[in-house]
């Protein structure tokens, strides 16, 4: 979204812009895909003959984006995502004999239940609504919208289909946002009656709303009526203990107000809190809305002249200040992305570091309920992250060296925040990341700290990814890739730790294990026929070592995964 808002104030600003013949233009775009997955050893459970068993199981997709232009200088955009990563054929156990079952129903591929138009697991099915105007000297774009920045390893809308070797976009980001992007020279330039010299530098600035009413289990603070002899906690008895949010019903007249007694009782997150518990004017507070700016200075030439031949040179910066008054949160997010392309020598770019304090990750797990801390739920956050890509590329083929990093935790609990994986449509791989490291943190995470689940996007590690892609004709291609990832700061539950790592392990360090994570080896073909249709068909082999408990997830403790997967889609 960054970048295309970015484009259109450009167009705003050129003198070539024109507007369009008909008052009203009404545009339909989209696509319809189903993918195939099949896995072989993937389960530690075997056939009856000792050999590996296969599993399989297919997804649906359908996107429709609606817009509505009037004379190119307002747009209304929708985008809906129906039957959205729902499995074939699952009627989600309405039928209790399953050979008589019909009608299939609507279960997410990672296993959580969806209606028709709300999904447990990855948002509404309409997805996205917004408006965009122009003005005088920029562009506007107000509402529900996408988010795409750089190489996407932060911010990445998930739109269309993987430009890589391998993969598919299954989530991408979607922010409640108002933003405005100029072009600040060719303004300077107008209102000083200069023609516009047509430098690609923009900027733009927005607001987020990320949290009205939280909703949740979070209180960021404990409430107990007893202390640990059982003494009934009251401000004259405990006067350090005492803390008059715990204090909440009068015990004679079972009415609101403080009567010095500790009546309330429940830890940092409690289930048990339900919307009643707010306020009949919550909107009113602003200490628990979660809200962020966002601010973007980028140059972006394309076909400009670089050591006398035409090249693509874009440099820029993306900086999000996000706050979170309740919990004492404030961070800041830094990301720079770069990207060169001349004659067929390329780089690209990026790298993000988020930074700043927070008390809000009250998730299981991520606090130590006996800390003495005076507030067991403060963290320090410094994250980094990046991704880099060096090569030669031409129309009929390119051959590309990758790596990228994700910084690892190895203690969740203690008063430092340093684990956050890239963006999952951010698509590294087909086993590796997506599958095993995805599934390891969806299981050893409880479904309430979903948000630490890493959802297929690179996670604590370091990895090289090189990769060749070979075009013998306009409508084919044949792509292979070689993965290979180390561990940042393994944990000793989801990656095993030994005592070269240098980490605060939870667990005891083991001996004899290997460096690597992992290694895997992908390939695919790609073609598109009728001038819509597009068929994809990938594989993948991967070699995961005892750096991963396997058999304590119920993978299969040997590490050799493989797997054949397939998309057709009909785009329009």
């Amino acid at each position: 979204m960054l970048l295309s808002i970015i484009a259109l104030a450009g167009s705003l600003l050129s003198p070539t812009a024109q507007a369009a013949e008909d008052d009203w233009d009404f545009n339909l775009e989209g696509y319809y895909r189903t993918r195939g997955y099949a896995f072989s050893q993937m389960a530690t459970n075997a056939e009856a003959d000792g050999s590996k068993g296969w599993g399989n199981y297919m997804v649906h997709r359908l996107r429709i984006q609606p817009e509505l232009n009037f004379e190119d200088r307002a747009k209304f955009v929708m985008m809906a995502d129906l039957l959205d990563d729902v499995v074939w054929g699952d009627n989600s156990s309405l039928m209790p004999a399953s050979v008589f079952a019909q009608d299939p129903g609507y279960t997410h591929m990672t296993g959580g239940s969806q209606d028709f138009f709300q999904r447990q697991t990855a948002g509404p099915i309409i997805k996205r609504a917004w408006m965009e105007f122009k003005v005088p000297v920029g562009l506007v774009r107000v509402g529900r919208q996408e988010s795409n920045w750089g190489m996407g390893i932060l911010s990445n809308n998930g739109n269309g289909f993987e430009e890589g070797p391998v993969g598919e976009n299954h989530w991408g980001s979607t922010f409640d946002r108002a933003m405005f992007a100029t072009r600040p020279i060719a303004v300077v330039q107008g209102i000083t009656g200069k023609e516009d010299s047509g430098i690609p530098f923009f900027m733009a600035v927005g607001v987020d709303r990320l949290v009205e009413d939280p909703m949740d289990t979070y209180y960021g603070y404990s409430c107990s009526t007893t202390d640990a002899a059982e003494d009934i906690i009251t401000k004259d008895s405990h006067p350090d203990a005492y803390d008059p949010r715990c204090d909440q019903i009068n015990s004679t007249t079972q009415q609101n107000g403080q009567d010095g007694i500790h009546d309330t009782q429940h830890d940092y997150i409690d289930k048990t809190r339900v919307p009643s518990d707010r306020d009949d004017l919550y909107f009113m507070d602003r200490d628990d809305d979660a809200w962020e700016m966002v601010y973007v200075a980028v140059y972006k030439g394309e076909d400009v002249s670089l050591f006398g031949a035409k090249g693509d040179l874009t440099l820029g910066s993306y900086v999000i200040d996000r706050r979170h008054n309740e919990s004492d949160s404030r961070v800041q997010i830094y990301d720079i992305h770069t990207k060169f392309l001349r004659r067929g020598v390329y780089f690209e770019g990026e790298v993000v570091n988020i930074r700043g304090k927070s008390s809000g990750l009250a998730l299981p797990g991520t606090y130590d309920p006996a800390s003495k801390l005076p507030n067991p739920l403060y963290k320090d956050v410094d994250i980094w992250g990046w991704a880099a890509r060096t090569g030669y590329l031409r129309p009929a083929y390119s051959a590309l060296m990758e790596a990228g990093f994700s910084s690892g935790d190895d203690n969740v609990a203690d008063d430092s925040f340093t684990g956050r994986p890239l963006h999952p449509d951010y698509n590294v791989g087909l086993i590796l990341y997506e599958e095993v490291l995805s599934r390891v943190t969806s299981r050893t995470w409880s479904n309430e700290a979903y948000a630490l689940w890493s959802r297929g996007g690179v996670w604590n590690s370091y990895y090289i990814y090189p990769h060749v892609r070979v075009r013998p004709m306009d409508n084919w291609e044949f792509n292979g890739a070689f993965l290979l990832a180390w561990p940042h700061k393994p944990d000793g539950s989801r990656i095993l730790c030994q005592a070269s790592d240098n980490v605060k392990c939870a667990s005891p360090a083991r001996e004899s294990l290997a460096q690597e994570i992992g290694w895997e080896v992908d390939l695919s073909a790609k073609t598109t026929f009728h001038e819509h249709i597009n068929f994809t068909m990938e594989a993948g082999y991967a070699q995961i070592s005892n750096r991963v408990p396997l058999a304590n997830l119920g993978l299969d403790p040997e590490g050799k995964f493989l797997t054949f997967q397939s998309r057709i889609a009909y785009e329009f």
